[in-house]
């Protein structure tokens, strides 16, 4: 788990989907904290699609690609890459 902070907010990002797990401002949480009792997780990064694709399959210019139910990103794993004072970049690792 990643946590960035400035003078208003403060973030915790996991590596896994590149997920925002949380968003405080003032000691207040702003976002929901994946109770596994109804759904485990926060705030998924839904690329490069939202829903889903007529039987998993993109189709573009003749060429069929694989596409689960929102895409990949969710499910990939990511890494810092970089990290400046006032700059992130994120990677699939």
């Amino acid at each position: 788990m990643k946590t960035l902070s400035n003078s208003e907010l403060t973030i915790k990002v996991s590596p896994h989907g590149a997920e925002l797990c949380s968003i405080l401002h003032d000691g207040k949480e702003y976002l929901w904290q994946a109770d596994p009792a109804f759904w485990k997780r926060h705030s998924p990064v839904l690329f490069p699609i939202v829903g889903s694709v007529w039987e998993n399959e993109y189709r573009h210019e003749g060429v069929s690609y694989a596409l689960t139910q929102h895409g990949f990103a969710r499910d990939m794993d990511f890494e810092l890459m970089l990290e400046l004072e006032d700059e992130r970049a994120l990677s699939t690792g």
